[in-house]
Formats: C-alpha cells, sequence, structure tokens
C-alpha cells in the first residue's frame, strides 16, 4: 500500500484536495500557495506531519490512503461501472488525471459510489476463490424489507450455531452490467481486543472485524457464484440463504455444489476458428497437468519457447510415441492455454492472453476486462469445456444470435 506521502505526491492540487483537507480540520495560513507543484505538495506533507492535533492527523492520513484501495485498473473499471449510473459523477471520472486521482475524487465527492466500487473491486479481486452454482431458474431478486430481514436473518443463525457470532447482518444489492446483481454482506464477528493507538494513547480496544461475503448472480442466466471465508458449508449456506429469501424459491442442494469441468478436448488442442476473426494469430496449449487413471501420480508438461507456439500436447505425442499418456486414458487436470495476438509494428514479441482453467472449474478469466473475457470464455464453450449456462454473462455468438451460457468460474 502507498504512504499517504505518495498519494499525495500523485494527486494534482485541487479544489478536490483542498476541500477534503479543510473539512477534515487541516489549519494552514491564510496565505497558503495553493499551486500545482511539487513545492505545494512538500508543504501539505510537511503541515499534516507538523499538525498538533493528533486525531485530524490520523483522518486525514487514514482518508489518503484508502483511497488507494482503487487506484489501479482494476479499481478504475469499478469506478466507471458505478458511475455509468451517476452522470455528474461520470463526468468528473473522466475528467481525472489517473486512477489514484479518480479514487480520491470518488472518496471525497461521491462516497457512497466509492464504497460500492469498492465492493465490485473486492469481487473481482477474490473471483478465483470463488465457487458457481448453477440454481436452474432465472427469476428477478427480492428487494423488499421482509425478504432482506429474512435474508440477513438465516446468515446470523448459520454463524450463531457454527462460529457463535454474527448477531448484526447488513446486507446490500448493488445493480451491475449485463443483467447481474451484486449482494454484499458484513457479519459481525467474535469480539477481540486490539493493541492500537488512539492519538497519542496506545490503548487497548475492543473491537468486532467484519466477515466480508459477496454473492452475484445473474436473472438472465440463472447462474450464482459466492465468496466467503470458510469452506463448502459456508458457500452452500450463502447460496441456500439467496435462494430461499431474495429469489423466493427452494433449491435443490444437488444444484449448490460447484461444477467439474471436463479437460478431455484440450488432449486435440485449442483449435477455435472464432479467434483468428478476434485478432488471434497462433493458440496454444501451453502448459497441461495429467493425473494416473489410478489417481497415484500426477504429471506436468510443459511446452518451451523454442516450440515456437506448438501446443504441448503434440510435443507429448512426438516425443513420447510409445508411452503418450494422452492417449492412455489419463485424465487432464489443469491446462494453461495461450493465445497469441501479432507483433506490434516494429516489435518482435506477440502479445499473449493467457487462460489458466483446473478441472475443479477454477479459471483465471477476471484478470481480463468483459469484452475479452466473454470471448475467451465463447471459445471455451465452443470446444466444450463450459457447457451452457456456467457464465454470468449472456453469450453472443458470431451469428449474432443470443444463446444462454453461464459463467466462467466454478472457483
Amino acid at each position: 500500500m502507498k504512504t499517504y506521502a505518495e498519494v499525495l505526491l500523485n494527486l494534482p492540487i485541487d479544489a478536490t484536495l483542498r476541500t477534503y483537507l479543510e473539512h477534515q480540520g487541516l489549519t494552514l495560513p491564510a496565505d497558503f500557495n495553493w499551486a500545482d507543484d511539487t513545492n505545494t505538495t512538500a508543504a501539505l506533507i510537511d503541515a499534516i506531519q507538523s499538525f498538533s492535533d493528533p486525531g485530524v492527523r490520523d483522518k486525514i492520513v487514514a482518508g489518503l490512503q484508502v483511497s488507494t484501495q482503487l487506484a489501479h485498473p482494476r479499481g478504475k473499471q469499478a469506478m466507471f461501472q458505478v458511475g455509468s449510473q451517476n452522470g455528474p459523477a461520470l463526468i468528473g471520472l473522466i475528467a481525472c488525471l489517473s486512477d489514484q486521482h479518480r479514487a480520491f475524487w470518488l472518496f471525497v465527492h461521491h462516497p457512497a459510489l466509492f464504497e460500492q466500487a469498492a465492493e465490485i473491486e473486492y469481487v473481482d479481486s477474490h473471483v478465483q476463490h470463488a465457487q458457481q452454482h448453477d440454481l436452474g431458474t432465472k427469476v428477478p431478486v427480492r428487494r423488499d424489507d421482509a425478504s432482506m430481514a429474512g435474508f440477513c436473518e438465516a446468515i446470523k443463525t448459520f454463524y450463531k450455531l457454527e462460529l457463535g457470532c454474527g448477531e448484526v447482518c447488513v446486507a446490500h444489492i448493488l445493480d451491475r452490467a449485463q443483467g447481474t446483481q451484486l449482494v454484499t454482506v458484513h457479519a459481525k464477528d467474535l469480539a477481540m481486543l486490539r493493541l492500537e493507538f488512539e492519538g497519542m494513547t496506545l490503548t487497548r480496544r475492543v473491537g468486532s472485524p467484519n466477515i466480508h461475503m459477496v454473492l452475484e448472480y445473474s436473472e438472465l442466466t440463472g447462474v450464482v457464484r459466492t465468496i466467503i471465508r470458510g469452506g463448502a458449508k459456508f458457500h452452500d449456506m450463502l447460496a441456500q440463504a439467496f435462494t430461499r429469501h431474495l429469489l423466493g424459491i427452494e433449491v435443490a442442494a444437488t444444484r449448490i455444489k460447484p461444477p467439474t469441468l471436463d479437460l478431455s478436448p484440450l488432449k486435440l488442442g485449442f483449435q477455435v476458428p472464432q479467434a483468428a476473426a478476434d485478432g488471434f494469430v497462433a493458440l496454444q496449449v501451453k502448459s497441461i497437468t495429467l493425473m494416473s487413471p489410478d489417481t497415484h501420480l500426477k504429471a506436468e508438461f510443459t511446452a518451451m519457447a523454442s516450440s515456437e507456439h506448438q501446443c504441448v500436447t503434440e510435443l507429448i505425442a512426438a516425443k513420447l510415441p510409445h508411452d503418450n499418456p494422452l492417449a492412455h486414458h489419463w485424465l487432464v487436470n489443469a491446462a494453461s492455454i495461450n493465445l497469441y495476438y501479432a507483433p506490434p509494428p516494429g516489435k518482435l514479441r506477440s502479445p499473449v492472453v493467457t487462460v489458466e482453467v483446473t478441472r475443479r472449474g477454477r479459471l483465471n478469466l477476471h484478470k481480463y476486462d468483459e469484452k475479452l473475457r466473454a470471448q475467451l470464455e465463447r471459445y471455451l464453450v465452443q470446444i466444450g469445456i463450459l457447457q451452457e449456462k456456467q457464465t454470468l454473462s449472456v453469450q453472443i455468438e458470431a451469428s449474432g444470435e443470443s444463446t444462454d451460457l453461464v459463467n466462467e468460474h466454478g472457483e
């Protein structure tokens, strides 16, 4: 995390910064020079460090540092997503000079939108730990007070029985793109005595950590994915509470289990004609992890750079013609797929997009933007790794027809 001094060095000296410092109670000379230059920044850093009231100083530093939570490309996407629903906020975000500037500007002028963007960023950062569930239904989310209260009560009851905590539970629903809803939940964990400084005094303070859990649902495809600390029991609880109270239905337990992906199509490489139309010039199964039929042995093979984009499956067949594990019913447990763009003018190296997938349904597609992620999902559907109703977004085929597919993550 950046220090507050580093944050200030990356912020313009503008009305937003001045408003923030004044509202926090920082007193500056009447003739303070607010010129947008490094000398002014250095003077502000010195003024904060030497300010006599430690409480004011701590509030200023905390606010500056919390804005770094969204000061990166993924945070930028989250900010523009929430800003798209608010015209003045969107205009303000566009006018900002950097991701750090956008994050700080949103924190100061639209704190509620900042919190929504932070929830979206949290989901996109932790989606590799999510579990996916195909509910088999496509009904709208209930938002009335009674349904929300029932949802929170179910979570509270679970945590009281499991961990002896959770007596307070707060939930919110946020609409995302393409018909998906984000349900964020904060529950009260067991109380702790923390040794902290309060101003200039070191003291032990009683506080309860936040149990943060998130659920994302698409009413277009009927798929939900859950992010929550704990094992399958916790994921199942969150999905069941959601379907029962916010969808108003009962879902069979078998629907709440994460999927297992069939990676056997990769034994023949990665051949997707649509990828060429999307601008990729070469496709390669870069590495593959195999499990013996009796599950006693696991082997990993990787194509080296000298293979010149040749699939690792072709290399295995060529180097092990009589002992090819792919021909002896070994299970494909995981794989890494490289998709190459043509080199930019004057460059020799081809930009590469890497897809990582495991049999247990974990993918890394969360790291890519929405358009590229949808393309990669479509490729996996076309070769038979992802089945229908295994992506959160509705895929658009090359013909232009819409088909219900599902989420990339059983993560």
